[in-house]
């Protein structure tokens, strides 16, 4: 088995069967790859539906893990881990889409490089200015290039690495299960840090798609997601510190444009965010609405 894909499922029954189908149906030859779905205590028909799916597709090398009580993402990545058989594993959330040759350009750039870890590019639904894209293959060894590059410290986001189950077994490495939010900053922020070298591949692409109610978008969630983010950002920096690496916030923003509307010059009302390095400039209709977008006339160096 050379790749094994760790799901963690919590009332997720509309979008699961399409995260499902992305794997099923990748380019990866279908017998090399196995999907673990560990099913988090839903109060949905989430287990239903994927117990569905494994009876309509019985050659598709589906686990299943049922639980009567939702322990977390974290508890949940932690169990599957140890279920799991691939040479490498990816973590994916349960609500999120990959491009079809994901696996074939993951793997085929970690084999050929003999990496611990391949990061895949990602783009956000919504948040475009959070989007990292790569133009090129590229293997990196030096810590503070693997954080620049990567971003990790800002962008932990664990299903943007395939990694290799041997490396990551041999450094115990386990995603805290106190931890509901944020769990996966310094473990991720660990891991491309101590690996022997890392290879950023394009043409993998995850799609992170924003859904109601999700853990993170949930209003009723917004004070203990703040608190957690906190905590876990304060963990990075005691790394960072500790290890002589330099963050990448700044980094990462630098290419972000922020403007701020308020009526009267005195009451926030909205924030908009640009990406500096895109191709085209958008007008807005009192500040607040789009009703225009042209595309720049890029410079071109003599």
């Amino acid at each position: 088995m050379k790749i094994s894909v760790i799901i963690p499922a919590y009332n997720c029954a509309k979008y699961i069967g399409q995260t499902l189908d992305c794997v099923r149906l990748q380019s990866f030859p279908q017998r090399d790859l196995e999907a673990i779905v560990y099913i988090d205590g839903s109060r949905d028909n989430t287990s239903d539906v994927v117990h569905s799916y494994a009876k309509k597709h019985p050659d598709f090398n589906l686990k299943i893990i049922d639980s009567d009580e939702n322990h977390g993402v974290s508890y949940a990545r932690n169990r599957a881990i140890a279920m799991a058989r691939g040479e490498y594993m990816h973590f994916m959330d349960s609500d999120d889409i990959i491009n079809t040759d994901f696996y074939k350009n993951l793997y085929d750039a970690a084999h050929r490089t003999n990496s611990d870890v391949a990061v895949s590019e990602m783009v956000f639904e919504y948040w475009h200015e959070q989007d990292i894209l790569f133009n090129t293959e590229t293997i990196v060894s030096v810590p503070q290039d693997k954080i620049n590059i990567t971003c990790v410290d800002t962008h932990g986001y664990p299903w943007r690495y395939l990694i290799r189950r041997r490396f990551w077994t041999q450094h115990k490495y386990c995603f805290p299960e106190n931890m509901r939010y944020c769990e996966d900053m310094l473990v991720m922020t660990t891991m491309v840090t101590e690996s022997e070298h890392i290879v950023v591949v394009p043409g993998a692409r995850y799609m992170y798609m924003a859904r109601p109610n999700s853990l993170v978008l949930s209003p009723e969630l917004k004070s203990p997601r703040d608190i957690a983010h906190d905590a876990a950002v304060a963990d990075v920096e005691m790394f960072l510190q500790k290890n002589e690496l330099q963050p990448t916030y700044d980094k990462c923003m630098a290419n972000t444009e922020y403007k701020y509307y308020r009526l009267f010059n005195l009451i926030p009302l909205i924030v908009s965010v640009t990406p500096q390095n895109k191709s085209y400039t958008k007008f807005y209709l009192f500040g607040l609405f789009s009703i225009l977008k042209i595309r720049r006339k890029l410079k071109t160096s003599d």
